[in-house]
């Protein structure tokens, strides 16, 4: 089944970008009235329609549930989960809780512990580093020590694929003149998370981030940095198939990054101490707050970016 087919009712709606007041007065429990009041002073983004009519872009409005701890007493009227928003989570208990859905096949349960954390002020970077993440690393634990079938740990990376795809959604877009950044794996590295969620990461810094998928040839990378001149450039490593092959590729693609002042940023799990001797970068990441940080600082920053 396609991911479009697969997609539930409550997700195609949260894809709405824009909501009418009544949906959102009754979704977090007070007046319209009051909601409208609240957009009147700026403090909810809202836009008018031919008609005249007000609407609020879906973004604004989960944005600022974050800022001000508002709880949701109907998420489902914002096309989230049920019991989406009705406290914080701590992580231990998020990250238990999320290998638990993702194995038992519990979509609802993943997107809602998501939210929550999310909407609870976390940057997605800590959401993705402290609960998917950790939680993806027990359920990997569980299928090599055989406690999970295969079939649950790929059904758990499609669910996760699409809870990614629906946070692309529902971020702000980025400014025209946002800094770009481009990513990927490189050939043999099959591993499609780690590059969508640093892609992820990036938007909700601000950046035009766009991830190329996986299974890039080194050489093809190298292109794509001549050809479309990001600001940076991440490589997601999780598995090296050929390494002699991939360090001589690799300094090409360094070369082409340097010589076009392209951030050359890499991360993942793959890179070992030995990787770490024989390559050269801006910056690697070891861990994707520290990523995203860095990126902040590359965004701020007046000297070149090859540091």
């Amino acid at each position: 089944m396609s991911l479009i087919l697969a997609t539930s009712r409550a997700q195609t709606q949260l894809m709405r970008s824009q909501l009418t007041p009544r949906q959102v007065a009754l979704a977090i429990g007070v007046s319209e009235a009051s909601l409208k009041r609240w957009c009147d002073r700026g403090l909810l983004p809202s836009v008018r329609t031919v008609g005249g009519h007000r609407r609020l872009p879906i973004h604004g409005v989960l944005q600022f549930l974050r800022d001000r701890g508002q709880m949701v007493t109907r998420p489902e009227l914002l096309g989230l989960p049920p019991a989406t928003g009705h406290g914080p989570i701590v992580y231990d208990r998020a990250r238990a809780e999320m290998r638990a859905a993702l194995v038992a096949g519990d979509e609802d349960a993943f997107r809602r512990l998501g939210y929550d954390l999310w909407l609870g002020g976390n940057r997605l970077c800590e959401v993705i580093e402290k609960g998917i993440a950790p939680a993806f690393a027990d359920l990997g634990l569980d299928v090599k020590h055989g406690r999970v079938e295969i079939f649950e740990e790929r059904r758990a990376i499609e669910i996760c694929t699409r809870f990614l795809h629906e946070m692309r959604l529902l971020l702000p877009p980025p400014a025209a003149d946002a800094p770009l950044a481009i990513g990927g794996t490189a050939d043999g590295d099959p591993y499609t998370l780690p590059t969508a969620m640093v892609e992820l990461a990036l938007r909700e810094a601000g950046w035009r981030a766009e991830s190329y998928g996986t299974g890039h040839p080194l050489r093809t990378l190298k292109a794509a940095i001549e050809t479309v001149r990001p600001r940076l450039f991440w490589l997601s490593i999780s598995h090296v198939s050929q390494r002699e092959t991939f360090v001589r590729d690799f300094r090409l693609l360094h070369d082409a990054a340097l010589s076009r002042g392209v951030a050359l940023v890499l991360g993942g799990r793959g890179v070992d101490h030995d990787l770490r001797g024989r390559l050269t970068w801006a910056f690697c990441a070891d861990s994707l707050t520290g990523m995203v940080d860095f990126a902040h600082r590359l965004r701020a920053a007046s000297l070149p970016s090859q540091i």
